[in-house]
């Protein structure tokens, strides 16, 4: 049987990366080759905020290189992925049309949050004690190119991730003309880059004690290199070494690094931004090693791409990272978690009931936990309003795992399920048909399953549902009475009837 190939091309804001991989019988990816070439997109659309013509030229040249390699090796599916420097770019639509005449490439832009994501996902996937590592406060420092994100992970969860435009090839290009009008350069990037720490550390969880501190970059090879271990290796350095690195950092010139260490001109400006990211991070979580692992985002995309359809089993799984997540979103917004708990359970057990004739799928189920784990967050800013205040709180919140649409999807969930004409939102009206499908599924189950527990009572046990001829009939017992329950039910019965094509019907029996 001949062996599956598959292989992932990264357009980074410097660099694009082939990586070709061999799936295993098991489903498990085995790197067999990797190819890099510099492009430099990032250097100048940052400022710019196009990505020039001639960066277009340099990036189809190289794409058609890789289409050859993959031709060579004979590889069954490519995916070409990009990240900042397209999505700062204004121009990047017109850029990827380009592309994709001229090499065949269609280019995906990750959202930040899926692009997190992946790389969070290639982490997990080096460190086979993942799970032990992230038990206690754990601090996992993704640096870009244009931004860097915090994730923070105690007690087995994730909890909470913020992106910061701090990424080293940003700050080296706005500081850039500073190096020449100053000799306390150090200082000054001390200064821009501690501001927006500063804004990080008031959003963060209280009460979190860090064991771990997990950082890597694309420049941070070269920092291990500088440390005397191997650039391709992934490696526990102690803070005493990495400050001797940081140290020697602030006093030599970019333009000695690339003669005396041969380190890339286009590389070694960035060593110095990505140090002091560290030595911030190192200094506020008081950690006494930084793990350093080998992680790129085309082994996160491999890694999702054989868990969901080569059958890669993982002690932890990748969604966990996502419900998590939302489960402290909501106890930062108060939500009452018996309700939630309560509604989830419900909202969840219909739609596995009704899945033969929704047509809806495990990604489909995922938005609805999250939508249901989120549906009373806006309570918080507004009582009354509090669909409109959810929709606009998810909306600009950073879920880690869903892309830009899937965001949209929920939020849209969230400000559907209470309405009585929920059809009427100009913001369902512009959603793409196959998505109105989707969300009007989902908001009607949410619907049904939240006015079950209207009065925040969970009045009804023992819940069981079956679908009958054309009605969806749930029973429950209830030592109370459920009147309430029953006319919310009634009043909000509607929608799902509408779209799933059978009547909900809901059954009390008096316990006792």
């Amino acid at each position: 049987m001949a062996k599956k190939l598959v292989a992932v091309i990264d357009v980074g804001s410097l660099t694009a990366r082939l990586k070709i991989f061999e799936i295993g019988s098991k489903g498990k990816p085995k790197e067999i080759e990797a190819v890099r070439k510099f492009t430099g997109l990032g250097t100048k659309s940052y400022s710019s905020g196009i990505i020039q013509s001639a960066q277009v030229e340099e990036l189809c040249k190289c794409l058609k290189m890789f289409d050859e390699k993959c031709r060579e090796y004979g590889v069954a599916r490519v995916f070409c992925v990009a990240t900042s420097a397209f999505r700062d770019a204004s121009n990047a639509d017109v850029v990827i049309e380009k592309v994709r005449t001229r090499t065949g490439f269609k280019i995906k832009v990750l959202d930040n949050s899926m692009e997190r994501y992946y790389q969070t996902l290639a982490v997990q996937a080096i460190y086979p004690d993942f799970a032990k590592i992230i038990s206690n406060g754990t601090m996992i420092l993704d640096i870009g190119s244009g931004s860097i994100q915090a994730s923070v992970y105690d007690k087995s969860e994730f909890l909470f991730s913020q992106n910061l435009l701090l990424g080293s090839l940003r700050i080296a290009g706005m500081l850039d003309d500073l190096q020449s009008r100053t000799i306390h350069y150090d200082e000054v990037l001390q200064e821009f880059i501690g501001q927006d720490l500063d804004d990080y550390h008031a959003m963060e969880p209280k009460g979190i004690v860090y064991n771990n501190l997990i950082a890597f970059s694309g420049e941070m090879g070269y920092i291990k290199q500088l440390a005397g271990y191997e650039a391709m290796s992934s490696v526990i350095m102690t803070k005493d070494e990495f400050l001797k690195i940081y140290s020697y950092l602030l006093n030599v010139r970019p333009a000695d690094l690339t003669l005396e260490k041969n380190i890339p001109s286009m590389i070694a400006p960035l060593l110095l931004p990505t140090a002091l990211i560290i030595k911030n991070l190192l200094d506020y979580t008081g950690v006494e090693k930084i793990y350093m692992p080998h992680a790129s985002l085309s082994d996160g995309i491999i890694y999702y791409y054989c868990v969901n359809n080569q059958g890669l089993k993982t002690e932890i799984s990748p969604d966990s990272y996502l419900i998590s997540a939302s489960r402290h979103i909501a106890k930062r917004y108060r939500s009452s978690k018996k309700h939630i708990e309560y509604v989830e359970n419900l909202a969840l057990q219909f739609f596995d009931e009704t899945k033969k004739i929704s047509g809806l799928g495990s990604r489909d189920r995922l938005l609805l936990q999250v939508a249901v784990i989120l549906h009373e967050i806006g309570k918080f800013v507004h009582s009354r309003n509090h669909s409109d205040a959810a929709y606009s709180i998810i909306k600009n919140t950073n879920l880690m795992g869903l892309d830009h649409d899937e965001i949209n999807m929920v939020a849209m969930i969230v400000r559907l399920y209470p309405r009585n004409k929920p059809y009427d939102s100009y913001y369902y009206s512009i959603l793409p048909t196959d998505q109105k499908v989707i969300v009007s599924k989902l908001a009607s189950i949410l619907k049904i399953a939240d006015a079950i527990d209207a009065s925040h009572k969970q009045k009804g046990k023992k819940i069981q549902c079956r679908i009958k001829d054309y009605e969806f009939i749930i029973t429950c017992d209830a030592s109370e009475d459920m009147s309430f329950e029953k006319w919310a039910f009634g009043n909000r019965s509607v929608m799902f009837e509408d779209v799933m094509g059978i009547k909900p019907v809901l059954k009390t029996r008096r316990e006792g």
